[in-house]
């Protein structure tokens, strides 16, 4: 009796998706910094905060994080930065 092997993947969907244009500066921009839920991702944009705030005049920051990193970000906290923030940072931890 042959063997039979099965194949459960399938093949990605192909999005067609662009880059947001880059800002040339940052200055009196509002910066996003959007943590992913794992251990000492908060720390890592903290430095970043810091590196970006020693090198732009940043207005303000908006800080969120995800419950999880497993989970995709509720779209209230995706609303919240697309209506607040002129860019967002995201991290992961470990």
């Amino acid at each position: 009796m042959p063997i039979r092997i099965l194949d459960p993947t399938v093949p990605p969907d192909r999005a067609e998706a662009g880059l947001a244009p880059r800002l040339p500066a940052l200055d009196g921009k509002v910066l996003g910094l959007l943590a992913n839920g794992k251990v000492n991702a908060d720390r890592l944009l903290d430095l970043v905060r810091e590196g970006l705030e020693a090198r732009y005049r940043v207005r303000e920051v908006v800080t969120l994080a995800k419950p999880s990193a497993s989970r995709v970000a509720e779209p209230e906290v995706l609303r919240q930065l697309a209506a607040r923030c002129d860019a967002v940072v995201t991290a992961i931890g470990d």
